[in-house]
């Protein structure tokens, strides 16, 4: 530790442009306006103050007060907040006294404490902020790190695979043959600072009028893509590799950004032939029924793919190089170079380089063709089922804003005609599953894109995926077993089976965090009435 800088105490403005007329944390709003989209009598600047976060352990099995939920944030503890701010989301309080109440511990001011329970299956989980509205910049910003999950003697292959993996106090130069990987894309100033977009007219050129003269927000953009790819945190970085087999726990950290993954022999040639397969062992929820090999993998936002990779065989000195097909927009379905252009081969295109040197010591782990997995016990059958819809809104304000112009994506409820029935974030419950209840929940996407939809605190199974009028279709072999967050295709119902076995109030959203802070994010209920919020 250095000297402690003058100003200790005062808080620090957010890294990245606060867009204050979205439904957010709010806390100029006090305790009676927070977490509220505000009203104002002209285009506000961005909000300065102090920051809100929430951390949220993605695919935990976790009671509420523990979950990271949207509006139970803080304020830091600083000595200049002002005194009209809330300093905490309308659910902070009562899932501290909760919390106390469970542990015996009351969270200080400016501080949370969650208690992870790790009663599941061994998996690839990882941490982010949640709180409401403002997710996209602070995941953005930096703090973003990975939860491995590791399980008993029931819960292992009957081969060993690679390893070890980075631990506390390994000594400088061990060598590891398990390796998480975080791939991200991140946009940089010319004096290396993070950038962000500071206007929406960064998206789609609209530069006003804004709200609240329209229904435009000056800041937020409906999607944002990054010109670089930074893997656990570094640009393009190099990885030197034995010729001997890799366990890779990789996952899609990008905001908005799909991947489709690939290792190639070059690191442009566009489309290109896969030099090595990559046998996925395992995905959101812990290991798969079997191996599954891939040439190619697709990864959307906040899922994970546990990976082996066998360099066995391959000379000293080869370069391979890790790529992505996936575009620079927003994804829909279909080939890569075929249905849809692949992203920048000079940049987004690019990942990772893997450069083999010579074998260290002998290869003991198990070829991922003869692996056999832990055992996968089935959910039961369903006793609701849920339709569910995804949906773009569109500016009612033409002229003078475009037509088609979105201003906020959203979840909601399918009535009985098949027609989508539009929810906000702050609109009554509609999901309230039974404590203890299987449910099928059918996920009606009748936007453009395809949206990553995660559930909190829940492991469901994807049961299947059915085109508007036409026939179901089973799960891709990737996404067997059980995960927390599914890909729902534009003109698709997407089935996922989830028990409902922890009761509280969480959340369900899109994985794009530009939609999830704009009101693609809505509460669920498990378990009954709630009691009255406090403080």
């Amino acid at each position: 530790m250095g000297e402690r800088p003058r100003g200790q105490g005062r808080f620090l403005p957010h890294l990245l442009t606060v867009d204050p007329t979205l439904h957010w944390a709010n806390p100029p709003g006090g305790t009676s306006g927070r977490d509220s989209r505000p009203s104002f009598t002209s285009t506000p600047g961005p909000y300065t103050g102090p920051v809100p976060i929430v951390t949220h352990l993605h695919g935990g099995h976790n009671t509420e007060e523990s979950d990271g939920y949207a509006e139970a944030w803080y304020l830091p503890r600083a000595k200049n907040v002002p005194r009209k701010f809330a300093t905490g989301g309308t659910y902070y309080a009562e899932f501290r006294e909760k919390f106390a109440e469970a542990q015996g511990l009351q969270w200080q001011p400016g501080t949370a404490t969650f208690q992870y329970a790790n009663r599941q299956r061994a998996s690839t989980l990882w941490f982010h902020d949640h709180a409401l509205g403002i997710t996209r910049l602070n995941v953005y910003a930096g703090p973003v790190g990975f939860y491995l999950l590791r399980g008993g003697d029931s819960d292992l292959p009957s081969g060993t695979l690679p390893g070890p993996a980075p631990a506390p106090g390994d000594l400088a130069g061990t060598r590891y043959h398990e390796i998480p990987l975080a791939v991200q894309d991140r946009s940089f100033t010319t004096d290396g600072s993070l950038f962000y977009p500071t206007s929406r007219a960064f998206f789609d050129g609209y530069a006003g009028p804004y709200i609240p003269t329209t229904d435009v927000s000056p800041i937020w953009n409906p999607e944002f893509f990054a010109n670089t790819i930074v893997v656990n945190g570094r640009t393009w970085p190099k990885l030197d590799v034995e010729p001997r087999r890799y366990r890779l726990r990789l996952l899609n950290g990008c905001n908005t950004r799909l991947l489709i993954l690939k290792i190639a022999a070059s690191a442009t040639a566009r489309p290109a032939e896969a030099a090595l397969p990559l046998w996925q062992i395992g995905n959101d929820g812990g290991f798969l029924p079997t191996p599954v090999r891939l040439e190619r993998l697709l990864l959307a936002n906040a899922e994970r793919a546990d990976v082996i990779v066998d360099f066995t065989g391959v000379p000293e000195g080869t370069e391979l190089y890790l790529i992505n097909e996936g575009a620079d927009a927003p994804f829909g379905r279909g080939e890569p170079g075929v249905d849809f252009p692949v992203a920048d081969p000079a940049t987004t295109g690019q990942v990772m380089k893997f450069v083999v040197g010579p074998l260290r010591s002998k290869d003991t782990s198990v070829p991922p063709d003869r692996l056999t997995l832990p055992r996968i016990t089935p959910l039961g059958s369903p006793s609701v089922t849920r339709r569910l819809s995804l949906s773009d809104v569109n500016t009612r304000f033409t002229p003078p804003v475009p037509a088609n112009t979105t201003v906020e994506t959203a979840l909601g409820t399918v009535d009985a005609a098949g027609n989508p029935v539009v929810l906000g974030w702050a609109d009554p419950l509609t999901e309230n599953p039974r404590l203890g209840a299987t449910e099928t929940w059918e996920l009606y996407n009748f936007s453009p894109d395809a949206h990553p939809i995660h559930i909190h605190e829940v492991q469901f199974q994807v049961v299947d995926r059915q085109p508007f009028g036409g026939q179901p279709v089973p799960p891709e072999s990737r996404e067997r077993g059980f995960k927390d967050t599914v890909l729902a295709y534009s003109g698709e119902i997407t089935r996922v089976k989830a028990l409902f076995d922890l009761p509280g109030r969480y959340v369900w959203h899109c994985h794009m965090l530009e939609h999830e802070d704009n009101e693609m994010m809505r509460p669920f209920q498990v378990g009954g009435a709630r009691k009255k919020k406090s403080g």
